[in-house]
């Protein structure tokens, strides 16, 4: 069970649901703040557990020959899942549990986030029963048969749990997607091409390119048009002279333009060939943004995420004046 962690989409969708408040000039209805702040209940919970989880997954299974199989009891190095910041575990349980019980409804949606609260509760139960066990070493002292009881239910537990998340990541993006384009044509209507436009829609576009180029070969034909086509985007906002003067829209326009530059590199990386030297790969385990390689898939992702940042804080500096 090989798993990725991926949030690209649910960054993006933080920030749209976001500028959906400050760029909407009509008057906020209580379902549509009922609606933002349901999603948001969602977003912070997979946010929150989805990439710890994954890591513990990793940590639990990276020391056996064979992780469908399980710990045969001669491992010479053993290690439980580990457990998640108890903060990151309370944005799946009470709030989760208020949001899905917000009206109205949403059929497309609630479904996929019931069933990622109560696999990751179901989970996490055998997670902490786990971590407690190898903690303790009680391994060593009942013939390592815990290790064997407790291996299937557990796998089994987070296959669910992976499952549960991919199907909420996908009717998050459905959502986000959707609305963005009516936020998009309602803006345009009423605005024309404002910078609230270009906000949402700089953001929405460089998602879409992101993620193209997050993939391990990525069609370079299309990656090439989508990034013409962001790059124009920008090069439109600056023409129609938006945002000049804004201190906080300059900074998203940067951005905006690091994100245009690392996706040129990671094309051209690709186009070329070129895999991660294993000096690379020891940055990139590293971590930090100054460690990334050009031309790397993560690099772009960060810029994606710094691009996602800059204009959350637009939103909230724009919103407290």
């Amino acid at each position: 069970m090989s798993q990725r962690v991926s949030c690209l989409s649910l960054a993006a969708a933080l920030a749209v649901a976001g500028l959906l408040g400050a760029c909407s000039k009509g008057a906020s209805t209580a379902a549509d703040v009922q609606g933002v702040e349901k999603v948001n209940a969602y977003i912070h919970c997979f946010n929150a557990v989805e990439e710890p989880i994954h890591e513990g997954f990793l940590q639990y299974t990276g020391w056996m020959q064979d992780a469908e199989a399980g710990p045969t009891g001669t491992e010479k190095q053993v290690r439980g899942p580990g457990t998640v910041l108890s903060h990151r575990v309370d944005a799946c349980n009470a709030p989760m549990v208020a949001a899905l019980a917000m009206t109205p409804a949403e059929p497309d949606l609630d479904p996929a986030a019931r069933a990622y609260q109560k696999t990751f509760v179901d989970l996490y139960t055998l997670i902490e029963q786990a971590d407690r066990y190898y903690t303790r070493e009680d391994y060593l002292r009942d013939d390592h048969a815990g290790m064997r009881s407790q291996h299937a239910p557990l796998m089994q537990a987070y296959a669910a749990f992976f499952a549960a998340g991919t199907a909420l990541d996908a009717a998050l993006e459905k959502r986000e997607d959707e609305r963005r384009a009516a936020q998009l044509k309602e803006i345009e209507a009423a605005e024309g091409r404002s910078l609230a436009y270009y906000q949402l829609r700089i953001v929405g576009d460089g998602k879409r390119l992101t993620q193209l180029l997050s993939a391990d070969a990525p069609d370079l034909a299309l990656a090439r048009t989508e990034l013409a086509a962001f790059q124009a985007l920008l090069q439109q906002a600056q023409d129609d002279k938006v945002g000049q003067g804004d201190a906080m829209w300059g900074h998203v326009e940067r951005s905006a333009d690091a994100l245009a530059r690392d996706a040129g590199r990671r094309i051209e990386r690709v186009q070329a060939n070129t895999p991660l030297t294993r000096g690379e790969q020891m940055l990139l385990q590293s971590g930090g943004r100054a460690s990334l390689p050009q031309g790397s898939a993560e690099a772009v992702m960060a810029s994606y995420n710094d691009l996602v940042d800059m204009a959350n804080r637009m939103t909230r500096f724009s919103g407290a004046r």
